[in-house]
């Protein structure tokens, strides 16, 4: 199910307690000012199963981490490291300073239902073009940061195939209308396919 993050923050998370010290004009200052209006969880709500499952990690904390990951030019999971222990990132992520946010494949699942879902892709893409006219990505690192082919690799521009796990969920099977989504994982083999490709992760 679809995980969302609260509108009010907390006086525990790392840009409320740490954001001068970053710096509010670096990159992480940046994302930490865009929380909730460069990506909203309810614009990725189709990956997901409505009704079925626990609560996702926050799709727009994920997004987040790809633009991250991007800037830094971090693997999967030097990335998840990074949202672990390195203040910068929590306070872009705007999480507490304990918090371990999300596992590896985590990233990798998120980054392969981007590439395989056209119209979610389309949001994300159009999410990073906001991110672009702001103005504030002068940089050429900056720039390269929201490059979608830099974060979805260099087959996402180009139509994934639509394969599913052998002996999952089918057209025709029961809930397959509603759950096609992250409930819907692609199956190992199809992760492992889209990373041979350049299109899964680093």
């Amino acid at each position: 199910m679809l995980g969302v993050r609260s509108a009010q923050r907390g006086l525990l998370e790392a840009d409320h307690l740490y954001l001068d010290y970053v710096g509010r004009d670096s990159f992480y200052g940046f994302l930490a000012s865009m929380r909730g209006q460069l990506f909203q969880d309810e614009e990725f709500a189709e990956l997901y199963c409505p009704d079925n499952g626990r609560d996702s990690v926050p799709p727009s904390l994920v997004a987040t981490t790809l633009l991250l990951q991007a800037y830094d030019k971090v693997s999967d999971a030097e990335a998840k490291q990074r949202a672990d222990f390195d203040i910068r990132w929590k306070v872009a992520l705007g999480i507490e300073v304990e918090d371990r946010p999300f596992a590896k494949s985590t990233l990798q699942l998120f980054r392969a239902q981007l590439i395989l879902h056209d119209r979610v892709r389309a949001i994300f893409q159009r999410s990073l073009q906001f991110a672009r006219q702001t103005g504030y990505l002068k940089g050429r690192r900056m720039k390269a940061a929201v490059d979608t082919t830099y974060i979805l690799g260099r087959g996402a521009l180009q139509p994934a195939g639509r394969r599913h796990r052998s002996g999952g969920p089918g057209p025709g099977h029961s809930g397959w209308e509603k759950c096609q989504g992250v409930g819907r994982r692609p199956g190992s083999g199809e992760l492992f396919r889209l990373q041979r490709e350049g299109r899964g992760g680093y």
